[in-house]
């Protein structure tokens, strides 16, 4: 019994990772033995028409990108906000003053700003920024507790994050969405076949031959969820139902 996976809930790099992935355990395992030669080969050339297709190389650069500075970002304002809540022990009146401002400027938009979807999250430390050089006592705010540089960090994050999102973004709008519709439909009908004569031959011949074969997928299975899990609760995806890779 293979493990589920939901295909809608990839993405279009996700899902060219995967089949990937899957392919190679396959062919390690050699589809001639497994008795999956054909479906194995449907598979795969199915596969190689989406991957150059979508371009990965480029999308895989972007994406990667994207997290790395959404990290950063994520990074300074937890750190700006550790910073504003030692300062808040001071024992100068002033000093835990102004951290106090700061602190009301940020919890303003919520507690929880880095969980925001991409778009929202960008938006909050964009007006959290404008705030900050506009608003006099907030900037002096910032002087006062030496941390304009790290402010002038957060925003220069979000500024780069916003525009190598939108890249990424073009790149996905360039991609006629039908044919990549149509690709992903294919990949799942050519895997899902793939699974379903493993699992009957696993029935007639014995499933020896399948144990660590199906071990692989497992564990590659559960690896892909653990990202789909993670994306969806940090960007607030809307989980659609899940598809059932196991054979009726």
């Amino acid at each position: 019994m293979y493990s589920k996976i939901n295909f809608h809930n990839l993405q279009n790099l996700e899902l060219i990772q995967f089949i990937k992935s899957f392919l190679e355990i396959i062919s390690k395992a050699n589809p001639e033995l497994l008795k999956v030669k054909a479906q194995y080969d449907a598979l795969l050339a199915i596969f190689n028409e989406m991957d150059a297709f979508y371009n990965p190389e480029l999308a895989n650069k972007l994406t990667k990108l994207v997290q790395e500075l959404d990290g950063k970002r994520d990074q300074a304002l937890s750190g700006i906000i550790d910073a504003l809540e030692a300062y808040l022990k001071h024992y100068d009146p002033a000093m835990s003053l102004a951290a106090e401002n700061l602190l009301n400027s940020i919890d303003n938009y919520g507690d929880q700003i880095a969980t925001y979807n991409y778009i929202k999250e960008t938006s909050t430390i964009r007006k959290i920024c404008t705030q900050w050089k506009n608003d006099d006592a907030l900037a002096q705010a910032l002087t006062k507790l030496n941390l304009s540089p790290w402010a002038n960090k957060l925003e220069e994050f979000n500024t780069q994050f916003e525009i190598q999102y939108m890249e990424r973004m073009e790149l996905d709008a360039k991609s006629p969405e039908i044919t990549m519709v149509e690709y992903r439909q294919k990949c799942y009908d050519a895997y899902k076949a793939v699974l379903k004569y493993m699992e009957a031959n696993a029935l007639l011949n014995g499933a020896e031959a399948y144990t660590e074969v199906n071990k692989n997928i497992n564990q590659m299975i559960e690896k892909y969820n653990l990202v789909i899990k993670s994306r969806i609760s940090k960007k607030d995806e809307t989980e659609v139902p899940e598809e059932s890779t196991s054979v009726d």
